[in-house]
């Protein structure tokens, strides 16, 4: 008796007009700074089978989301790769996400590091077509002295120049919005410090260089018609004090700015990648983004 063992065979329908792959396409370099190349890893809705057999790729495009990972402008190493097993859920939902590396205080003293955003910027914006993105839908999103440049370029810190950054949304994940106020409370660091993090920012004690101080400090250029921010602060953070986004919070919103703020109660300085805080983020880059 011979068994017919294809009927056991299960079918399932494949659509091949849905892009479904989200290809990782890393370190690609977007500057190159004296000896020192920066890099991208960009996450995007494309299948790298087509490319290999020279099929027609996928020609839709997306909104654009920039990811700027904390480390203290270099207190600790960057890691464009450790963020991306999250930053992919953001892919899936229909962004082209990238993760920036920028210059570290060991190399190069503040504006440096905004400079190199503001480069990374410029050449996703500059090189859309060949990546699927939208440049006119572009959001930043940062935590700690990432979410400290990712303000600073939402802001225009410093002025926009031949290559304003135009971006439509920021989300503000713990990040220091003035410098020279961060001493006044509970921290593990001692902020005026030369040796702290900040300081090493500016090039010497903060208290010591006011001015530059003043210059790295998103909150001395917040104005009106600044684009939507969301502001996410854990009120157990012994770093960046919860105090600084509240202040800055307050600033936003006298100039009447889209502004939104979360108190993650006992969070500490930690990302906030429990799926109820991660939420809030894909929802405010999909009122502001699509």
């Amino acid at each position: 008796m011979t068994v017919d063992f294809e009927s056991e065979i299960k079918e399932l329908h494949w659509d091949r007009e849905i892009n479904s792959y989200v290809q990782l396409i890393p370190n690609l370099i977007y500057s190159q700074k004296a000896n020192n190349p920066l890099a991208l890893n960009l996450l995007v809705y494309r299948n790298p089978m087509d490319a290999l057999f020279n099929r027609e790729g996928n020609k839709e495009v997306y909104p654009l989301i920039i990811y700027l990972q904390g480390c203290g402008w270099g207190w600790s190493e960057q890691d464009i790769f450790a963020f991306i097993p999250q930053l992919s859920e953001f892919a899936k939902n229909g962004f082209v996400v990238a993760s920036v590396q920028y210059r570290l205080t060991s190399e190069a003293i503040f504006p440096a590091q905004l400079e190199d955003v503001k480069d990374a910027i410029h050449f996703l914006k500059t090189n859309a077509s060949n990546y699927n993105i939208d440049p006119n839908k572009v959001g930043l999103w940062g935590d700690s002295s990432g979410a400290h440049l990712a303000l600073l370029a939402g802001l225009e810190a410093l002025g926009a120049g031949g290559n304003p950054c135009d971006v439509q949304a920021v989300v503000d994940w713990f990040g220091p919005t003035e410098l020279l106020s961060m001493s006044k409370y509970p921290s593990v660091f001692d902020h005026d410090s030369p040796h702290s993090p900040e300081s090493k920012l500016v090039g010497g004690a903060i208290q010591e260089n006011k001015s530059r101080a003043k210059e790295a400090s998103p909150i001395e250029y917040v104005r009106p018609g600044a684009p939507p921010i969301l502001i996410m602060h854990g009120d157990a953070d012994d770093v960046v004090p919860y105090e600084q986004s509240v202040e800055f919070f307050r600033a936003l919103r006298e100039a009447g700015n889209d502004a939104s703020m979360y108190r993650i109660k006992g969070a500490g300085h930690d990302a906030f990648t429990q799926r109820q805080t991660m939420d809030v983020v894909k929802a405010f880059f999909n009122l502001h983004l699509k």
